[in-house]
């Protein structure tokens, strides 16, 4: 029986990047999705043309209550749940003198909170089906270079990513060593939403590389760290080296 992997919000973009890679993997795929059910549903086919196994699993993180919900529905269906790719987020402007706290608990609990109880219960299921290796347990989550290189700009969601980068590491404390608790920080990799090709191109070389990071570059971070078995409560960062010299504004305000 394959072991499955959830990557959550799977179904465009990094998510489905990392599907397909897995796919290749022969790990079976739970891929969430949220409000994008026609891209899920597309995504989940071409993978299973591919050979792969797919499952879709429809969640709105930001209702912790339905999270919860979806996390025992998930263990019940998958007793062979052993990874995670914490994927979703929260991706809003705000600063530190406007935001409200309804902006603020959205990005907590979609960028924080879900993830920290995906991970439990990810750890609570490895325990109950008692996998005798522990090699491949596995939860990674996807940051934000941004966190390294600091600057005022989208307040709310950087606060969220910094919680989630110390849900790393006390994850990794508490769940080994049956389970592995690791991140992925890219940089710039891909254009943002309203971005033209142009912008997207002179933000990337925004760094002192003149290059950040890619979506093969990402996939292969995410591998080294599911096939490393001595490796957990670790970061990869992937930015060009843009935390040793960080903009004093995100790039896409200085564009």
């Amino acid at each position: 029986m394959k072991k499955t992997i959830l990557i959550t919000s799977g179904a465009k973009r990094f998510g489905r990047a990392i599907a397909e890679a897995l796919i290749k993997d022969n790990w079976s795929i739970a891929l969430h999705y949220n409000s994008s059910k026609k891209e899920a549903e597309e995504t989940a086919d071409s993978l299973n043309k591919m050979g792969g196994e797919v499952s879709l699993y429809r969640a709105d993180f930001l209702d912790i209550e339905k999270t919860e919900k979806f996390i025992e529905s998930l263990a019940k269906d998958k007793n062979n749940w052993c990874g995670l790719i914490n994927n979703a987020g929260l991706f809003n402007y705000d600063t530190g003198d406007n935001y409200g706290f309804k902006n603020l608990n959205e990005h907590m609990t979609v960028n924080f909170s879900a993830p920290a109880l995906l991970i439990k219960g990810l750890y609570k299921n490895i325990r109950k089906i008692n996998s005798s290796s522990y090699n491949s347990n596995i939860a990674i989550n996807i940051l934000d270079a941004k966190i390294f290189g600091l600057n005022p700009d989208y307040y709310s969601y950087t606060l969220s990513k910094l919680s989630s980068y110390g849900l790393v590491k006390m994850a990794a404390l508490s769940y080994a060593p049956f389970l592995r608790v690791n991140g992925v920080a890219p940089g710039i990799t891909l254009p943002a939403k309203g971005q033209t090709l142009e912008q997207f191109k002179k933000a990337h070389k925004k760094n002192i590389l003149q290059k950040s990071s890619t979506i093969k570059e990402v996939i292969a971070a995410v591998k080294f760290l599911i096939k490393s078995p001595s490796v957990t409560g670790h970061v990869s960062l992937l930015d060009g080296g843009a935390h040793l010299s960080p903009p004093k504004r995100d790039v896409a305000i200085e564009l």
